[in-house]
């Protein structure tokens, strides 16, 4: 699907905005129907109930975001590059090199959960100072006004604004790929072969900010595919 030249109702993107845009939305609702004794209780329980799951659901989403941004498990090199006749010489000197996703990953964790405890012990500090200063519903205001900016925020981070080449232009038939590896002074490997993985409609892909990134999946693909030169 991120492959599609335009953006449809079954894309992730779509998705990804439903469900964290549902969060400040329940959290306005449960402004307006928590004004105090005025109003039933069960409606801002059930409201926390609703904030409570959406924000299980936003947590977990994230997660899901750091797999399929870092995730390169399943890129072997071994598999693609002139490494797999040398890892299949002898059984003595057989090796293997898969990609390995879990340091990438566990950096995205460890980045994402040590901003949200900054920003809870943040939150902890003030909201108290904050309440007995302008009320509990002014107070709950707030918070969702900076929910809302910060989901507007992840909604840009997140739009796919640049159509970038991750297949080569000659992958099928040929092992040449671009105008830069053809050059006379490019390396060439006669094991070499492009990297495709599912079935793509296309050889240009859109990519929001956080894949165009250096140690993302796309672009150790875009490597792969000899689109990005190596650095030496």
């Amino acid at each position: 699907m991120t492959f599609q030249p335009r953006v449809t109702w079954t894309s992730h993107l779509v998705r990804r905005c439903i469900f964290t845009f549902a969060l400040p939305i329940v959290g306005v609702i449960y402004l307006l129907t928590s004004p105090g004794p005025s109003v039933s209780w069960a409606a801002p329980i059930i409201m926390s109930a609703l904030v409570g799951f959406l924000s299980c659901l936003a947590i977990a989403e994230c997660i899901g975001l750091l797999m399929e941004t870092f995730d390169t498990s399943d890129l072997q090199p071994g598999v693609n590059t002139k490494h797999r006749l040398q890892s299949m010489e002898s059984a003595t000197r057989r090796r293997r090199t898969n990609y390995s996703s879990f340091p990438r990953v566990t950096a995205g964790l460890f980045i994402a959960q040590g901003f949200g405890f900054f920003f809870a012990a943040a939150s902890t500090g003030v909201s108290g100072a904050i309440t007995r200063a302008v009320g509990a519903q002014a107070a709950t205001g707030i918070v969702i006004a900076i929910l809302l900016f910060a989901t507007i925020l992840l909604s840009i981070v997140l739009w796919r604004f640049k159509s970038v080449q991750v297949i080569p232009n000659h992958a099928l038939g040929t092992r040449k790929s671009s105008a830069e590896w053809n050059a006379p002074d490019a390396e060439h490997d006669d094991y070499w072969q492009p990297v495709i993985i599912g079935n793509p409609s296309g050889k240009m892909r859109r990519m929001n900010t956080l894949e165009m990134g250096a140690w993302t999946r796309w672009t150790e693909i875009r490597k792969l595919n000899k689109l990005i030169k190596h650095k030496k």
